[in-house]
């Protein structure tokens, strides 16, 4: 997988004005690690559920070399999510930013500790409530 450092202007697949990547990871760069709240992980689960830029090639974790990796999910129908092969898009909550992660960004969260920009996890938590059309 590319890598793109977080808050660098989107340029993968079919890119727009405000695209911004998040988690795009590489074991030869360094990335912020820390806590992330399990409301966003399942923020995140929920979101990967109707990915976007579903592409039919599966990328590896450069950091476990797993190329076939799921998570559990319980919001997916089968209870699991196969991760890899798109994008997470998360609207920014106080402009026209758009983030955009590789569904890989779960895996980085839970196993290999990344942090991602708290603009980005504030934004999940928004976009699952204007998904799931509550007031935002």
């Amino acid at each position: 997988m590319t890598y793109y450092p977080d808050g660098s202007p989107y340029t993968y697949h079919r890119p727009a004005e405000g695209m911004v990547n998040i988690g795009w990871l590489d074991r030869s760069h360094e990335y912020q690690r820390g806590e992330v709240a399990d409301e966003v992980v399942d923020g995140l689960l929920r979101l990967v559920t109707r990915p976007d830029n579903q592409t039919r090639g599966l990328h590896e974790c450069h950091f476990c070399g797993v190329i076939f990796l799921t998570v559990d999910n319980p919001h997916a129908k089968n209870g699991t999510s196969l991760l890899g092969s798109a994008e997470i898009h998360v609207r920014g909550s106080s402009d026209d930013t758009v983030f955009v992660a590789p569904t890989l960004v779960i895996h980085y969260i839970i196993e290999h500790g990344y942090r991602p920009p708290d603009e980005f996890l504030d934004a999940v938590e928004v976009e699952v409530r204007r998904r799931s059309g509550e007031q935002v």
